[in-house]
């Protein structure tokens, strides 16, 4: 499941490996403007939990606070924090 926030979409999904969920923040952002690259940002091995709903947490946590230190803490930590798939259009 992705989530949307500050421009971006967050994929929390988590790698089970060695009876453990390890937390993996996929980020994408695509521009409005069509011959403008889509960035993309992938970090892995983040955590390794017990649970799938820990590591996805925690690769949300850290996406979260990753795009805030690149907007300045701009964005607003609950105004588009909302699954992207439900996003209106």
């Amino acid at each position: 499941m992705g989530y949307e926030y500050g421009g971006w979409i967050i994929d929390p999904t988590p790698e089970f490996s060695l009876g453990k969920f390890f937390a993996h923040a996929r980020l994408i952002r695509s521009s409005p403007e069509s011959n403008a690259d889509t960035e993309k940002h992938i970090e892995r091995d983040l955590a390794r939990c017990d649970t799938e709903a820990e590591a996805i947490r925690a690769a949300h946590k850290w996406a979260v606070a990753w795009i805030d230190e690149r907007n300045d803490g701009a964005t607003s930590t609950l105004a588009n924090n909302v699954p992207a798939e439900t996003r209106a259009k």
